[in-house]
């Protein structure tokens, strides 16, 4: 009687997964006939927005200041965090020229 429970249960985990990848395929398959190509303008809007997510950076240079820098233009600004001194204002300052 144990071998026939043993048997009993190897079948159903055999036709579970049998069943799972069969629900699983179904979907996959359906993702792959529905998509189409990308084109060259929609690859070059992918392109822009994934150059603008990294735009701009925020930098600890030390214990007391911050930089911003944007990185499309080279502009960066500089903020002094004191410890109970000094001017709190964001300060513009010039980077190197970036457009040579």
């Amino acid at each position: 009687m144990e071998k026939r429970g043993s048997v009993i249960i190897g079948f159903s985990i055999i036709i579970g997964f049998i069943m799972l990848g069969l629900l699983l395929k179904s979907p996959l398959e359906s993702l792959s006939n529905n998509s189409a190509p990308i084109s060259s303008n929609e690859l070059s809007d992918l392109s822009k927005s994934v150059s603008e997510l990294n735009r701009y950076q925020m930098i600890s240079a030390n214990d007391h200041n911050i930089i911003l820098l944007d990185t499309k233009t080279g502009e960066y600004w500089r903020k002094f965090v004191p410890s109970n001194e000094g001017p709190t204002n964001w300060t513009k300052e010039i980077g190197p020229n970036l457009n040579k």
